[in-house]
């Protein structure tokens, strides 16, 4: 004789993974939120050395090889338009309380619908702000490359600069 399914213990067993994916995306969000601030920093860090390059790279008139100088005065320049675009002001990415009351307040749905249709909720804002973050952190990375050309070039003209000076 086969057993019947028992409706009840799928249900607390659906409930029970529902509770564990809420909490996992609570954890993926906190996550979320230090890697966002880990780029900021790195996307401050980036702007105040292009700044200092940018001083730098017009301190004086390059007259040997001023190519070199003009191409460290316009990468520091890339440099500091991509930190601008990666600390740029953004849509607030989350659930929208208002929203979120008008939908579930005065509804026919359980608890256990009104989580289910948050943990949805919640993995699509978690999705959005990684996308946000992974376009924050490539402009990070090509500003950073950027700086790194720019300083080398500048080394080169204000090497030769000194020594042929």
């Amino acid at each position: 004789m086969k057993k019947k399914p028992d409706p009840d213990a799928e249900n607390r067993a659906r409930w029970a993974r529902v509770r564990l994916l809420n909490e996992e995306l609570d954890r993926l969000g906190t996550d979320a939120a230090e890697r966002t601030s880990s780029v900021t920093n790195k996307a401050s860090f980036l702007a105040v050395s292009a700044g200092v390059l940018v001083a730098a790279a017009t301190a004086q008139l390059w007259k040997v090889v001023p190519l070199f100088g003009v191409m460290s005065l316009a990468l520091a320049c890339v440099a500091l338009a991509c930190a601008a675009v990666a600390l740029r002001p953004a849509k607030r990415i989350a659930v929208q309380a208002r929203r979120l009351v008008d939908r579930h307040l005065d509804c026919g749905h359980t608890a256990a619908q009104v989580e289910v249709e948050l943990v949805e909720d919640k993995a699509t804002v978690l999705a959005a702000r990684e996308d946000d973050l992974a376009a924050r952190a490539q402009w990070v990375w090509v500003g950073f490359a950027a700086l790194a050309v720019a300083a080398i070039s500048l080394s080169i003209v204000f090497s030769i600069e000194v020594l042929r000076g």
